[in-house]
């Protein structure tokens, strides 16, 4: 055998995918010979003069003998040209053949019967389709010059030579509109390659329209030439009838501009929109045309000319095109190639299965192994596909092309010569030989008797010679061959490779076989056979193919979870999720890193996956695909309990499993108790659940969140937020506002406040469905108030603050005074956090007021412990510590209950007063008082409220010196406030281990975490002791030497300490201030500084800094 170029010459019909679409409007025969009216609408015919049809009474219109625009009779002037109307002329009937009239006359019978057969499972279903639109140019001349029964012999012409190439590549034509068609590609007969099926279906038909209108040209000098528009786009299957008539509703405007790419087309050509082009761009050669506007569409479309398709393309070729990811993941798989190749080149023949779901690598494995094994090897591929089953010896002919460097355009004598050249070296045989394979490359086999043999025998005939051919050829040098997408393989193929594998051994020939899990291959079991099953990459190797794609170092850990939940492994959908998220703009790259745009939760699945997907779906048996996507609306693993309930396949259902099973579409859960199953690929579940109708998956996923209250009615809680998800999108909203709820009480009681946040937010917006009463407004009230504690922890105080004006207002309207009182203690904490002491005491004390008035110990619980909070933050440690000590002498029996607050307000006193008797000197009674409330926490089990202890022990440490104890607890305390996102304590506790950190002369870390806790206070837009955090921040970059970094700190700090006059920070403040000054050489400044700090301190208590004043003031002299 000779060897062929790298990767050969592909056989005539390797056109790998296409896709046909269709057209939205009619171009009706204008013909002054007809004068009766055809309705637009129902298609009856009408008795001319009449204004309406007399079957549906829907409006017909005349035609502008001008511009040909369609015009409601009784007007004077064309709106489209502004021509007159008086020589207008009613459009004329259709002239194509009754034939045309019905899908059931024109569809050959075994693309009707795979309709009929799925039309159950495919009727209101959302598809991805390939629209294709076909009108004739200038008909309207050509019908004007001809009788009217030339005229349709002539369309009925076109359309049998259209309709010929749209069923090979099996698109459907649903309806013809006059001079014209329209076809789909991907419905009703799924495709996963269905926009290049579209594609090669339209070349097809230029082709032989292009033939057609040669002979029309030569015969009656008419000029027929066909535009042809093709666009890629959602459409929502209605149902099909018995003729095979199908409804569809386009989504969007996919067959508006698959319209609009036909009317822009000039005669003869073909133009695709860019959805179509993106799918097709690596196996056709296009031409831009720029953007076009298109009804409807807010920005133009770009539109490509369609010229040829590129021959010899394979998937892996157009993946290369655009830069293979890295191979990892796959070192066994080779390592078995391998030795299997090394016991070929002993003269041992053997066999590897490569069996793998679509994507998973298969072809890759094989670019690579043939890049290991080099050219010391006859390597020939032969390519099935998936509109080539019905072709006999497809990828043996294939084979046979590469082998003898066949290419498509080459003339039947050059074939001839070189089959002939191909086959000298078999000696006397080579004539026999040639003739059988000339025969069967379809060119003429010099041997009459070849076509004169029974079919039988000759077939018999034609597969003995190319054994020869490849055992002789393997005697001279060893041989791969290479049949991949087995799966879709032809009979004589498959049986040609069965009578290869029991003949192996005694040839040097490496047989390799590619095939998705759907194929029950038929080659038995041979000692010389090797399989090979491919899994999905690991995590790792997901994260570096995705990383190469996107050409990054690193991915944000979100987006890197994301994609592996979605992708699962999958090489060939990692690159496309990656790509895809390029090309919409999800992500982008500053900085050398990748940044979100949208949140990674909102990253759909790339249309080139979904086909794949939907088309294995579309083959599926109707009973399974059903149970598929009934299942798919439970969730990822669904119980059986919870799919006989919904289903309505009861007696077929478990039969279903079995066979999704068998085929590994889904697997069984292990373990005991009741019987769940899990979708192999999460991506399957969500283009199932995609496929289904929004008023579908309404109606089920109501039925499903019942049957969650039915089957697990002991234990709901668990299952609250299933229930939540169910009842949402079955849009049940009473049954959204209990379970949100109860969903975000437990997750607020176990700090997940994000979670929480989350399921009251849902909860207010089932409320917002319903009209408002005084029940819902209560309701609302109430859900608004809880939202407190999580928005509180999480620092997110604006949300809040609209939160609470919003219950307020509800409040207002519907007569709740007692909630006045609630929204009064929450303005105390507002105007602290946002640095506002005067607001804040102002409202401390009514809280107290009201809180005496009414006996209300939650309310005076909120009064006396941001009263603490505020006078801490001004430096008024004192009264700090005085409103503390009344907050827990009103705790007393109560120290584990929180009454509405973040934490537990007890031994949030506790730090209160610890940090403030920290501040005023007093180590011993702070750290007595950080036991106290350590031993409430340890009862009550609070994470949150251990961190305020945690938080307040570090800082009581720092101030008193031991700041390795101090580094020691504020570490972990800081990891777990990051972990927990507890913002606020995260601020605080990365100010007390910041100030250790310094004092430790670890500078950089110091100012590099008081920075970071600046940022999440600049998040939630909060401003309480921010000049602390600056002072801090400037005492880090001091032990760093980083003097004017540090001076810029403290000027930040003293513009916070001043603006929300925070004394205590103030002091402190200008003590670090002097420290520059001192490192400076200016020692009158610093002298000035430490004395102003020094007066403030005397005047506030705080002992521990006063004694460094003195001692810095001593040291200046």
């Amino acid at each position: 055998m000779t060897d062929p170029p790298p990767l050969g010459a592909p056989y005539c019909h390797k056109r790998t995918t296409r896709a046909i679409a269709g057209r939205s409007r009619s171009h009706a025969v204008r013909s002054r010979r007809i004068s009766g009216m055809r309705c637009p609408a129902c298609r009856t015919e009408n008795r001319p003069g009449v204004r309406f049809c007399e079957e549906c009474g829907a409006t017909l219109d005349v035609l502008c003998p001008a511009c040909g625009a369609g015009v409601p009779t009784g007007k004077k002037f064309c709106g489209a040209c502004g021509a007159p109307l008086a020589a207008a002329v009613p459009p004329a009937p259709a002239v194509a053949s009754p034939r045309f009239e019905s899908p059931r006359a024109y569809t050959p019978a075994h693309l009707a019967a795979r309709i009929l057969k799925d039309r159950a499972a495919l009727s209101g279903e959302r598809k991805q389709v390939s629209v294709l639109f076909a009108d004739v140019s200038g008909f309207t001349s050509i019908s004007e010059r001809l009788d009217p029964e030339e005229v349709h012999a002539l369309i009925n012409r076109a359309f049998e030579l259209m309709l010929a190439e749209i069923h090979r590549y099996e698109g459907t034509v649903n309806q013809f509109l006059g001079d014209g068609l329209m076809a789909l590609f991907g419905a009703p007969i799924a495709h996963e390659d269905h926009a290049q099926r579209a594609a090669h279906a339209a070349l097809a038909m230029q082709q032989t329209l292009s033939r057609y209108r040669d002979e029309l040209q030569a015969t009656r000098a008419i000029d027929f030439r066909v535009r042809l528009g093709l666009n890629t786009g959602l459409v929502v299957v209605g149902a099909i009838g018995d003729n095979l008539r199908m409804d569809y509703t386009a989504v969007g405007d996919t067959t508006n501009t698959a319209a609009r790419m036909q009317q822009l087309a000039e005669p003869g050509a073909i133009v695709v929109a860019e959805a179509s082009q993106k799918l097709i761009a690596p196996y056709f050669a296009t031409r831009a045309l720029g953007a076009v506007p298109v009804k409807g569409k807010s920005q133009p479309v770009a539109a490509y000319e369609l010229l040829k398709a590129l021959e010899g393309v394979t998937r892996l070729d157009a993946r290369a095109a655009r830069g293979l990811s890295p191979f990892v993941g796959r070192d066994d798989a080779l390592e078995t190639l391998a030795r299997a190749w090394a016991q070929v080149r002993s003269g041992r023949g053997q066999a590897v299965f490569v069996l793998g779901d679509a994507g998973i690598g298969k072809s890759r494995l094989l670019f690579e192994f043939r890049r290991r094994i080099g050219d010391t090897v006859t390597w020939i591929e032969g390519d099935c596909i998936s509109f080539g089953q019905s072709i006999p010896f497809l990828p043996i002919v294939q084979m046979l092309k590469r082998n003898f460097g066949i290419e498509d355009h080459d003339s039947e004598e050059r074939i001839v010569a070189r089959v002939h050249h191909g086959v000298a070296f078999l000696g006397e045989e080579a004539a026999s030989v040639e003739a059988l394979l000339r025969y069967l490359l379809a060119v003429d086999p010099g041997d009459p008797a070849v076509a004169a043999l029974d079919p039988v025998q000759r077939r018999a005939r034609v597969v003995t010679a190319i054994h020869r051919l490849t055992a002789t050829g393997s005697r001279r040098r060893p041989i791969v061959l290479v049949v991949e997408d087995a799966h879709w393989i032809d009979g004589a193929s498959e049986d040609f490779l069965k009578s290869l594998t029991e003949n192996l051994p005694g040839m040097a020939v490496l047989l390799i076989v590619t095939y998705r899990p759907v194929y029950a291959q038929p080659f038995g079991d041979r000692t010389y056979y090797w399989r090979i099953g491919l899994q999905p990459v690991d995590e790792g190797a997901a994260t570096h193919i995705v990383r190469a794609t996107l050409g990054v170092a690193e991915l944000p850990r979100e987006l890197a979870v994301t994609i592996a939940g979605k992708a699962e492994g999958n090489p060939f959908f990692l690159e496309e999720i990656g790509r895809t998220l390029e090309e919409t703009g999800a992500v982008r790259v500053e900085n050398g890193r990748l940044v979100l745009a949208q949140a990674a939760s909102t990253i759909t699945v790339p249309e080139t996956v979904q086909d794949v997907i939907a088309a294995r779906l579309d083959r599926l048996a109707d009973s399974q695909k059903r149970t598929v996507q009934t299942a798919s609306v439970i969730g990822r693993e669904f119980a059986l309990a919870l799919l006989k309930r919904v289903s309505d396949l009861q007696e077929q259902l478990e039969q279903s499993l079995s066979e999704l099973k068998r085929i590994e579409l889904i697997y069984q859960k292990g373990g005991f108790g009741e019987l769940e199953y899990v979708f192999k690929h999460a991506l399957t579940q969500d283009v199932a659940y995609a496929s289904l109708l929004q008023s579908e998956r309404r109606r089920l996923h109501a039925l499903i969140g019942a049957a969650i209250e039915e089957v697990y009615a002991g234990r709901l809680e668990e299952r609250t937020e299933e229930l939540v998800y169910h009842f949402t999108r079955g849009e049940v909203w009473d049954k959204v506002v209990r379970h949100a709820r109860v969903a975000a009480e437990r997750a607020a009681a176990l700090c997940v406040d994000d979670k929480a946040v989350e399921f009251y937010e849902i909860a207010l917006e089932a409320l917002r469905q319903a009209a408002e009463t005084p029940e819902t407004a209560r309701a609302g009230i109430d859900l608004r108030l809880a939202m407190r504690a999580p928005l509180w922890r999480a620092g997110r105080l604006d949300p809040l603050y609209e939160r609470f004006r919003e219950a307020e207002d509800l409040a207002t309207r519907h007569g709740v005074a007692e909630v006045l009182d609630t929204i009064y203690a929450y303005l105390v904490q507002y105007h602290w956090a946002k640095g506002n002491p005067d607001e804040a005491l102002t409202y401390g004390r009514r809280c107290l007021e009201r809180a005496a008035a009414r006996d209300d110990l939650g309310l005076a619980v909120t009064g006396h412990y941001y009263l603490s909070r505020t006078y801490q933050t001004v430096g008024r440690h004192r009264e700090a510590v005085g409103e503390a000590e009344a907050l827990l002498s009103l705790l007393a029996g109560r120290e584990h209950e929180r009454f509405g607050l973040s934490g537990l307000p007890f031994s949030g006193a506790c730090a209160l007063a610890a940090f403030s008797l920290a501040e005023l000197g007093d180590t011993t009674g702070a750290l007595a008082m950080i036991e106290r409330g350590r031993a409430a926490v340890d009862a009550a089990g609070h994470q949150y409220s251990a961190a305020v202890i945690d938080v307040n022990h570090a800082f009581v440490l720092a101030r008193a010196g031991r700041l390795e104890e101090a580094v020691r607890i504020g570490e972990s305390v800081v990891a777990t406030c990051q972990e927990k996102k507890f913002a606020g304590q995260f601020m605080l506790g990365a100010c007390a281990l910041a100030h250790a950190y310094a004092a430790l002369g670890r500078g950089r870390e110091a100012a590099a975490l008081a920075g970071a806790a600046i940022e999440r206070q600049d998040t939630a837009q909060a401003f309480s002791d921010r000049a602390w955090m600056h002072s801090t921040k400037a005492l880090g970059h001091v032990a760093a030497g980083e003097l004017d970094e540090a001076a810029r700190d403290v000027a930040r700090g003293l513009e916070f300490a001043e603006r929300h006059r925070e004394r205590g920070w103030e002091a402190w403040t200008r003590y670090v201030a002097g420290l520059i000054a001192e490192r400076r050489g200016d020692r009158a400044g610093a002298a000035r500084d430490v004395d102003e700090a020094q007066e403030i301190a005397e005047e506030l208590g705080m002992r521990p800094l006063l004694e460094r004043c003195r001692a810095a003031l001593a040291k200046l002299g």
